[in-house]
């Protein structure tokens, strides 16, 4: 590809305050020791905590990775459908059949997926580092490099297997990379991190498509490069793959708005209110008057960011359906916009009252927001850390019972389950009560469900099993309990329990 420029883009710098400087020590240090903070924080939390994110991360994700790497897995009505990509399980797949050379623990693989989200989430970070540097020097890096290494959304949706988290880091990205000078080849890449995010969260495409319009309004022909990088992930990622696999190319794209958005799945899958988003960002970004008025400061810095960010949380306040995790696009937007408005207001007052502004507000601000991080993780959002822990808990010790010939599941549906993911032995898998089909009214097409293993499904009535996970009020009769497991987020329900026969198998 020839390399031409398109444009330049010019950003306005802010100039520090005479007698404020950084030693060149600090300046080389910086980066490091930030990026090196923010995953210490990402790992700490995401390798240390034996919790599920959300329950999509188990069945969708990881129990569809199983299924390739080992014939053995939940599926769900999704795959029996052919509304969900084997793009991203297929990449953990991989991951399963290289760690089985060496141990089959479960926390094993999915302990190496977690990590290797938690450095692709750096990139966050990386681009807090240097818009920071960009609008305000050393000391605007520092602060919203600091700020995105420590916010707690940040660090709690990093280790996520999850498209959308996966999704907003790469529009970000390709933001940011529009930021700088625009060559041909530069803005084929920007197209094509604008593909993978779409590849990976169709829903993000909208508000992207609005980012992108503010960002190359003046610039028309970089939009063919844009169209063709986009595409050269689209079509091999989406269409071909999608065709290869559920026989229609994009299927994973419009059947997926045919079954959830007009024929209503989604709204049959839970409703919330217009302010649900809204609410959760009092909690999330506390404290909000503040962290508002300096995301909108910040919005003057990048604006194309905060487009993004505020189309993201619109339309999908609009929709009946919400999910925290829906909206990572503008969770993660925010903590660049929050510092970058942080790094404006200190260079202002630098200007008016010297570099001590700097020297003492700089330090007090990311102390200050340090804190309410660790609050908010603590406190009102202490509940997320512990998230189906006692599920997870229990398949692990199933996992490791010697003479299991099977385990039945009851007091849970498959998809609040661990399924194969954390049980990962090659026995069957029952469910009681066993639903093989839901029929929802007004939509036309029945919701399967299917165990599978060894590429053909699991008799859900005559296999035998040896052990059984259940609430601890429920004991099954003729079962010895092993252990039994709490989850800290279900206060007052009772712990879940793994039910051994004595004997082994009938």
């Amino acid at each position: 590809m020839a390399e031409r420029y398109l444009s330049s883009t010019q950003s306005v710098s802010f100039v520090p305050a005479p007698g404020f400087r950084v030693t060149p020590r600090v300046a080389s240090l910086a980066l490091p020791i930030i990026l090196g903070l923010g995953f210490a924080l990402r790992i700490a939390t995401g390798l240390t905590q034996t919790h599920v994110l959300f329950f999509d991360e188990t069945m969708q994700y990881f129990e569809q990775g199983h299924r390739l790497a080992f014939g053995s897995g939940v599926v769900p009505w999704e795959f029996d459908d052919g509304i969900r990509s084997w793009l991203l399980p297929g990449l953990i797949a991989l991951v399963m059949h290289v760690t089985a050379w060496f141990n089959d623990n479960p926390m094993l693989y999915v302990g190496v997926v977690r990590t290797i989200c938690a450095a692709l989430s750096m990139v966050i970070v990386l681009i807090g580092y240097r818009t920071g540097e960009r609008d305000a020097g050393r000391m605007g890096a520092i602060v919203t490099g600091g700020f995105c290494a420590f916010w707690f959304d940040l660090i709690y949706f990093a280790p996520a297997v999850m498209t959308e988290v996966l999704a907003a880091h790469c529009a970000i990205a390709a933001l940011y990379l529009g930021e700088g000078p625009r060559t041909t080849r530069r803005v084929f890449w920007i197209g094509a991190l604008f593909g993978v995010a779409i590849c990976l969260r169709y829903q993000y495409a909208p508000a992207l498509a609005v980012a992108a319009v503010w960002q190359y309004r003046h610039e028309l022909n970089c939009w063919q490069w844009l169209f063709l990088g986009a595409a050269s992930v689209l079509l091999p990622f989406s269409g071909v793959l999608d065709a290869i696999t559920w026989g229609a190319a994009f299927q994973s794209i419009w059947l997926n708005f045919v079954r959830n958005s007009l024929q209503g799945i989604a709204v049959a899958s839970g409703t919330a209110g217009p302010c649900y988003y809204m609410e959760y960002l009092t909690i999330a970004l506390m404290p909000m008057p503040l962290f508002l008025g300096l995301a909108a400061v910040g919005a003057t810095r990048f604006p194309a960011l905060a487009v993004a960010a505020v189309a993201t949380l619109v339309m999908h306040s609009l929709l009946p359906h919400k999910e925290v995790r829906f909206i990572y696009l503008t969770l993660a937007a925010a903590p660049i916009l929050i510092g970058l408005g942080a790094s404006q207001i200190l260079g202002l007052l630098a200007s008016r009252h010297g570099s001590r502004a700097i020297t003492v507000g700089a330090p007090c601000f990311l102390a200050l927001s340090a804190v309410a991080s660790w609050y908010i993780a603590t406190t009102p959002l202490a509940n997320r850390w512990s998230f189906q822990r006692g599920v997870v808990h229990a398949f692990l010790a199933a996992h490791q019972e010697p003479g299991m010939c099977g385990l039945q599941v009851r007091d849970m549906p498959s998809w609040e389950s661990g399924g194969y993911t954390y049980l990962n032995r090659d026995v069957p898998l029952m469910f009681e009560p066993y639903v093989p089909e839901v029929r929802i009214p007004g939509v036309p097409v029945p919701l399967h469900f299917m165990v599978e293993r060894q590429g053909g499904p699991v008799p859900q009535i005559r296999s035998p099993y040896s052990h059984v996970i259940a609430d601890a009020a429920h004991e099954p009769t003729g079962f010895d309990p092993v252990a039994c497991f709490p989850d800290d987020a279900r206060p007052g329900e009772p712990e879940l329990c793994l039910f051994r026969r004595p004997g082994g198998c009938p």
